[in-house]
């Protein structure tokens, strides 16, 4: 199954992320949002790309880079290009997160909505959506409307094989979004701590 291949996020230690576990893991959002379709390119691209920026930074100084927030410690007085790539990851993984727990929430509450569209749409006015220009919000918006059903999911989760028992696929993306949550959740600590709060439209 799809969330048992893919890497997890590592666990928080003292409000600290390790880099590269971190930066695998975020490879799997990658590969998840590329299952959702060809609309979505546009979201799989700019994940891709923060993760790029931050690689890029981490390989300049693997020591120093460490973790998460050696990023944003030293580019708070050194520049911004990684806590802007940081910051638009973390969105992505929040979109992310907010739609699988909805899905998790709907199995546990035996609703079994067929149609997932209200559970992306809830995802994007919640995450992303404050951050974005009427034009983008418009693509986002053919975008949620275009993602797949709740069966084509499952297909999709169980990697094209003979479809895995949802509550089985359930119980790994909820196992799966607890540590993606905690990691989101510090990150936003890191921000906090900080004072760096961005609220410029794309």
């Amino acid at each position: 199954m799809f969330f048992k291949e893919i890497s997890k996020f590592p666990p928080v230690e003292d409000g600290k992320i390790e880099f590269v576990p971190f930066i695998e893991a975020s490879k799997g959002i990658v590969k998840f949002v590329e299952l959702l379709g060809t609309l979505f390119t546009p979201v799989r691209q700019d994940v891709q790309g923060n993760i790029n920026k931050l690689s890029q930074i981490h390989s300049s100084d693997e020591k120093k880079f460490s973790t998460v927030n050696d990023i944003i410690e030293v580019e708070i007085k050194e520049g911004k290009l990684g806590i802007d790539a940081l910051l638009w990851l973390k969105r992505a993984l929040e979109f992310v997160h907010v739609f699988l727990f909805s899905v998790v929430e709907d199995s546990k509450n035996d609703s079994h909505n067929e149609s997932l569209s209200s559970f992306f749409q809830k995802a994007y006015e919640e995450t992303l959506k404050p951050f974005h220009g009427m034009l983008v919000q418009k693509l986002f918006g053919w975008m949620v409307l275009a993602g797949p059903s709740r069966k084509s999911l499952m297909i999709l989760l169980s990697n094209g094989e003979d479809p895995a028992p949802e509550d089985e696929i359930i119980e790994e993306m909820d196992s799966y979004i607890q540590q993606l949550g905690s990691n989101i959740s510090a990150i936003n600590n890191i921000f906090e701590t900080h004072n760096l709060v961005f609220n410029q439209k794309v």
